[in-house]
């Protein structure tokens, strides 16, 4: 058996903590594990009852003569750790610890929940928990949860952090006829993290769909490492609470982990093919589109509706996922003006007239189903006077059966609409509330067809044309000295020897060797203050442009000594940069940062003095592919003017930047000694680029600096 087959297949169950009691957990554990089919064996363990239930009750599990596979254990969390002593002399293999009380509720829950994972490594135990309600493997029958009824069966594993979320879409899917396969309340994570049970479910072909809320994760380098494998054979939908800084204090305080900033995350899912839902409605409506309809093949969607203000909502939320309606081609326009009056749209959204028949909407469903430029169908029913609804919905079963392309009805509508929702529903179509929530699901299942093919071909390749060397000696000479922010004369250097071009940039330590350089590179010029104290040189006034004599170099160098002392008088000076001044059109921004939890990850996006304020960034983790450079630029706003050009800016070289974006991750995965690196502005002309200022900030680092595989 695989280990986790224990956990979720076990052939025995002890249930610790079982009781007579019908308000305590213990007793409606064992009640759902008995009553709900399973057939295994099961031993209710209690030091103060005899029988439960016509069971016999156990003092011990070591008491119990057979072998058990698995434990569940309701206890208060203080005696837990004594348990787990008790399960390793019985040669339990696995446990779900459903007592709460651990780092959750501060300090003295963390060292108990410590002691638990002590014990269990001590005796090769794996578990669930603490602060977990449970899980159901419908497969076998077992409901080993305390929470609602047992769910139906399907094909859908669910896995939460939250127990209060688990029952109430173990709720919401009984009502709306949705099953799963496995659903697991993953609790606080103190042995079993989400890349375990995210790895064993990927693996069961009854399983295929996984749908995650969480709250945070524990390990994120497992996570993405099995993610990445699995999102290729089957979907995975994650609900991930903390968006906002209060929300993510909150996750906190309920899990007690290390909350990672949620801009991270969205990147991590993205990089591993994860579908990322808004909010809890939109998981709801993606567990049922997965599990009721295909997943669309490219992003071409079509509306069709019998009143033409709900086609116009739909058609403006397409906006919202900058994506256009499908055109459709002169072949579909002919088949569509034979079959519909000649007031209708012409035009996608497909408005076939508010006094559509059921036939209609047949015949313009078929149409567009056998339309190779459509990928997948909205269709809005509102209830109008001369509108059959049921007769309507009939004809979206026939027509839509065994189709490739999935189909998305809106009713929009109450009372009236009820039976005809209620057909749809019992024959496995999803029914939306609104064209928005219709072209939401649509956009993001069709999300996943696009980021499973990125990870797909997202390999990376590693230069050998870098300076290697010469960025380790630098490196080295300055942690030694204990100097942890570099110039920019020395950061140029490092950018430098990776292929990161820079514009030509001296120090100069006096105003004669400022004119020396000057002579040497010539006009125009920009001179900067060189110093370690000022890291915002525009700030301090510590930056001239435009300077075209000898006269102004002159000056520019008094002028910019005065500034800094001026800005902060105890400012250690090393000296006036003096640099080409290059033109660009674009300016953008290239950084580095350091997580606690993800570690090491890139931004790139709109640079200049503004980036603060427009925030026009996107995020990725080293080592980059050229796929994953690709989409970290696509990802921002400014791409369409870097790929498009506006007005007298001409369109940039992309590759030139993706090569660039590539060579700053390749020197991150190089050296993990690189605390934080920033690249501001990059200019950006046609196929010219230059780093025309930059620091990095460097710490002694040893280990792994990066949660993805790729880097040598």
């Amino acid at each position: 058996m695989e280990y986790l087959d224990y956990l979720f297949s076990p052939k025995s169950v002890a249930v610790i903590g079982a009781t007579d009691k019908k308000e305590k957990v213990g007793y409606a554990i064992f009640k759902n594990i008995v009553e709900g089919g399973y057939r295994g064996k099961v031993y209710p363990v209690n030091k103060r009852l005899d029988y439960l239930e016509g069971y016999r009750v156990y003092r011990s599990v070591l008491e119990i003569e057979d072998s058990v596979d698995l434990a569940v254990i309701s206890i208060p969390i203080q005696y837990v750790p004594e348990i787990f002593d008790q399960l390793g002399k019985k040669g339990v293999k696995a446990a779900v610890v459903i007592s709460a009380g651990g780092k959750e509720t501060g300090e003295k829950g963390k060292k108990i929940e410590e002691a638990i994972k002590e014990k269990a490594e001590k005796y090769g135990i794996r578990f669930l928990g603490p602060n977990c309600l449970g899980f159901v493997n419908n497969l076998i029958d077992l409901n080993a949860n305390f929470g609602l009824d047992k769910p139906l069966k399907g094909t859908t594993a669910f896995v939460s952090q939250s127990g209060a979320l688990f029952t109430a879409i173990m709720d919401w899917a009984l009502k709306e006829n949705i099953g799963f396969s496995y659903a697991v309340s993953i609790g606080n994570m103190a042995d079993l993290t989400f890349g375990d049970i995210v790895e064993y479910l990927g693996k069961k072909e009854e399983v295929d769909t996984i749908l995650l809320y969480m709250e945070s994760l524990t390990d994120p380098e497992k996570f993405a490492s099995v993610s990445r494998k699995i999102s290729q054979i089957k979907p995975i939908i994650v609900a991930k609470a903390g968006r906002s800084e209060s929300g993510q204090k909150a996750a906190v305080s309920h899990t007690g982990a290390i909350a990672g900033k949620d801009f991270l995350y969205s990147a991590l899912f993205k990089r591993c093919g994860i579908v990322r839902s808004e909010n809890v409605l939109q998981l709801f409506d993606l567990t049922e589109a997965f599990s009721k309809q295909p997943v669309p093949a490219g992003n071409r969607f079509v509306v069709v509706t019998n009143a033409g203000g709900p086609g116009v909502m739909a058609a403006d939320q397409f906006d919202k996922w900058n994506v256009k309606p499908a055109v459709l081609s002169e072949e579909t326009m002919g088949k569509l003006n034979e079959i519909l009056p000649p007031v209708w749209s012409r035009n996608n959204p497909v408005d076939i007239i508010g006094d559509a028949p059921p036939e209609r909407y047949r015949k313009t469903l078929q149409i567009l189903f056998e339309a190779s430029e459509v990928d997948g169908i909205i269709c809005i029913l509102t209830p109008q006077f001369m509108t059959k609804p049921y007769e309507t919905a009939v004809q979206f079963y026939e027509v839509s059966k065994g189709k490739e392309k999935p189909f998305y009805p809106v009713l929009l509508g109450g009372e009236k609409l009820e039976k005809a929702k209620l057909f749809l529903e019992e024959n496995h179509i999803p029914v939306f509330e609104t064209p928005e929530e219709a072209v939401d699901s649509m956009f993001l299942t069709y999300s996943y067809t696009y980021r499973k093919n990125l990870v797909a071909r997202d390999t990376v390749e590693n230069s050998e044309k870098k300076d290697y060397n010469t960025v380790k000696q630098i490196i080295d000479e300055s942690l030694y000295k204990g100097k942890n922010l570099l110039t920019e004369i020395e950061t140029k250097k490092i950018l430098s020897a990776y292929r990161i071009p820079v514009n030509e940039t001296y120090n100069a330590s006096d105003e004669e060797e400022a004119v020396s350089i000057a002579g040497k590179i010539g006009f125009p010029l920009v001179m900067k203050i060189n110093s370690p104290d000022i890291l915002h040189k525009s700030e301090a006034g510590g930056v001239i442009t435009d300077i075209n004599d000898i006269n102004s170099v002159r000056k520019s160098f008094r002028q910019i000594l005065r500034n800094a002392k001026k800005y902060r008088p105890d400012a250690r000076i090393e000296g006036v940069i003096v640099e080409k001044q290059v033109e660009g059109d674009f300016e953008l921004i290239i950084g580095s940062s350091f997580d606690p939890l993800f570690k090491q990850y890139i931004m790139f996006g709109m640079g200049g003095t503004m980036v603060e304020f427009f925030k026009d960034v996107s995020f990725d983790f080293p080592p980059l592919s050229e796929v994953a450079a690709r989409e970290l630029i696509r990802s921002t706003k400014i791409y369409r003017l870097l790929e498009k050009g506006f007005r007298n800016k001409k369109p940039v070289e992309i590759n030139g930047l993706i090569n660039i974006l590539m060579n700053v991750s390749e020197l991150l995965c190089d050296f993990p000694q690189i605390k934080e690196l920033d690249i501001n502005p990059l200019l950006a002309k046609e196929d010219k680029f230059y780093a025309v200022d930059g620091r990095i900030r460097l710490e002694k680092f040893e280990g792994k600096n990066i949660i993805l595989g790729g880097c040598h």
